[in-house]
């Protein structure tokens, strides 16, 4: 009779997703807290620097290759580092001080709706009429959460908010369609961990030319200094580590899906743990953009949906079979 080996233990794919969306929905309303008390493109600067060390090294452990060997892949390192961790931080981060975490999660959910728009031209791809009207269903629910004052000599504090964390999601999804230019063979861990680094140093720049006095962590209330390591070593680090995961699982198409879930955890968290109320325009901002990106992203919500039943179908016969019978 032969050697059984012990079942592995199989964590299905959708329960990845949801965990990796509470975990980075949590951080919204960290980061909510990080900036009341230490500046933000330098907190934003402190949390990247040390994920990406972090991420590096869980690259040079686990990859075949650490360092990008042609221009492309430098390019690509620069495009990630400035458009999604450098210039997507700067506006998340300053926009957060005008607006609660909560709020600005939903904003954040319009990536993969200005991403789609963004490969028309980019990519040359093509989209239809429902497209169309998520995107509009998408700028409409932003307009809703800015809370536009008609008349107004100037922009009220939350419109200011969500325009800064607006604006670094496009830069975002620029990021995110641009590199599919320059992707070549560098592993993905690495990539992102040099362009943590780079995004960082672009976040340190940029805090030093608004005149940002240098972070000091050690005047951090409790609350406050346990919120930025939740989101330098568990949403930053630890995230990327699961999303890395996670693509690999399913794809990194699938995992856009995880940004339904972010805004359901932050406002969980900031009502539970922050006693924050949530606003009627957050709830109903949040379902108009989550329409129109179900609009847009259809497609890709169907494929999700097949390859989390597929992935998970395999992975239990290949467990089962593994695990012996009688």
């Amino acid at each position: 009779m032969g050697a059984q080996s012990a079942p592995r233990f199989h964590v299905p794919a959708g329960i990845t997703i949801i965990g990796l969306g509470l975990l980075w929905g949590a951080g919204f309303p960290a980061i909510d807290v990080v900036v009341s008390e230490l500046p933000p493109l330098g907190a934003a600067g402190i949390r990247y620097t040390v994920s990406g060390c972090i991420v590096l090294g869980y690259a040079r452990a686990t990859t075949d290759r650490l360092w990008p060997q042609t221009l492309r892949e430098f390019l690509g390192i620069l495009i990630v580092g400035g458009f999604m961790f450098g210039g997507y931080q700067a506006g998340l981060y300053m926009g957060t001080q005008h607006i609660t975490g909560a709020a600005a999660s939903v904003v954040a959910t319009m990536s993969p709706v200005i991403a789609a728009l963004v490969a028309v031209p980019i990519l040359g791809e093509s989209r239809g009429i429902p497209d169309v009207i998520g995107f509009c269903l998408g700028i409409s629910g932003v307009l809703v959460l800015s809370q536009p004052s008609v008349g107004a000599a100037s922009l009220s504090s939350t419109a200011l908010g969500v325009g800064l964390v607006f604006l670094g999601t496009v830069l975002f999804a620029v990021g995110s369609v641009t590199i599919q230019l320059f992707d070549e063979g560098l592993p993905m861990e690495a990539l992102q961990g040099w362009a943590m680094v780079v995004g960082a140093t672009l976040l340190f720049c940029g805090g030093f030319l608004r005149g940002e006095p240098i972070p000091d962590v050690q005047s951090l209330s409790p609350v406050a200094l346990a919120s930025l390591l939740y989101i330098t070593l568990i949403a930053g680090a630890g995230g990327y580590l699961l999303y890395f995961r996670l693509v690999r699982q399913v794809g990194a198409t699938e995992t856009t899906l995880v940004a339904y879930v972010e805004p359901v955890a932050a406002t969980l968290v900031s009502v539970l743990f922050l006693n924050q109320t949530i606003s009627t325009t957050t709830v109903i901002g949040f379902f108009v953009i989550a329409t129109g990106f179900s609009l847009v992203s259809r497609a890709t919500m169907r494929q999700a949906i097949a390859s989390f039943r597929a992935t998970d179908s395999s992975t239990h016969r290949d467990s089962t079979v593994r695990g012996g019978g009688d």
